[in-house]
């Protein structure tokens, strides 16, 4: 839906897988960097080849060992639950921060009117709004049938490349658009929409899959799209945003990261709520707040 729309355009600004098929060891080595336009950090990656999975390198000694390559542009050879979930909550952050923009954007932009931002009340517009639904909504053609398949497919290939298979990243695309987006966090401004609980998934699997096989052959190109490491550098990012994002985040910080919902105003900060309330601010009994607690070495 509306929403949508600026998350590819935040996702856009924030500035990619079963078996890849490579040649054999006569295969030579090449490196890109990615631009610093999309990185706050150079980060150079080696790409090698070998004819099965998970990806290969030969070494000095022609004998074959683990290609370094991240998860982000490979994939795991087994289900990796622990990066299907580190994934899902760089999901749910970028989710926050979107909704959080669009309160601060004009109406024209969002078409949310004053109701819709005021963030007093949220549970209750919640289940108002899901009560109502889902309906039939009435947006853009190529934001139901161009970006939700778009967001579908990013969300399948964040279980491919945990190592799922074709049929249960269908499941989680589905789960994640539907429960997580649709029902979650676009349930608190907007009423539940059919097109977007049918399309996105069902239509982001075919183009999941499309953008992970593409990931595979820019990656076994080292890199390249028509000869052009920036251009294979944004295809990559495109194909896979949230595995790049989620990269480059958990390589800014090395410790632990603890992510928590709460339900009660200020966080339960006694002194921060009676300065609130005595400042004149209203108790709200319907309240979901999101910490993040980085543990950084």
């Amino acid at each position: 839906m509306r929403t949508t729309h600026l998350s590819s355009a935040m996702l856009g600004c924030s500035l990619s897988m079963s078996a890849l098929a490579w040649n054999d060891v006569t295969t030579s080595y090449d490196t890109y960097t990615q631009p610093l336009f999309l990185h706050a950090y150079t980060e150079t990656v080696q790409y090698s080849a070998s004819s099965s999975a998970p990806l290969l390198a030969a070494n000095a000694d022609n004998e074959l060992k683990e290609n370094p390559l991240p998860l982000h542009l490979s994939g795991s050879s087994e289900k990796d639950w622990d990066y299907l979930l580190g994934q899902s909550y760089t999901i749910l952050g970028l989710s926050v921060a979107t909704v959080g923009l669009m309160t601060l954007l004009p109406e024209s932009v969002t078409n949310w009117d004053e109701e819709d931002r005021n963030l007093s009340n949220l549970g209750k517009k919640w289940w108002d709004n899901v009560s109502a639904g889902p309906v039939w909504d009435e947006d853009a053609h190529y934001l139901n049938y161009i970006m939700h398949p778009y967001f579908g497919g990013v969300y399948y290939t964040a279980a491919r490349h945990s190592g799922f298979n074709e049929w249960e990243s269908f499941l989680y695309s589905a789960t994640m658009s539907t429960f997580f987006w649709e029902y979650g966090v676009e349930a608190f401004a907007e009423v539940p929409s059919i097109q977007d609980i049918i399309v996105t998934p069902l239509f982001g699997a075919a183009v999941g899959e499309w953008m992970y096989q593409t990931e595979a052959d820019i990656t076994a190109n080292g890199g390249e799209v028509m000869g052009s490491e920036k251009l294979g550098n944004i295809s990559l990012f495109l194909l896979n945003p949230v595995g790049h994002i989620h990269y480059w985040m958990t390589n800014w910080w090395e410790g632990d990261t603890e992510v928590s919902f709460t339900y009660t105003p200020w966080f339960g900060n006694t002194e921060a709520a009676n300065f609130a309330l005595d400042a004149g601010a209203n108790y709200d009994s319907a309240f979901i707040g999101l910490q993040v607690r980085l543990d950084l070495n």
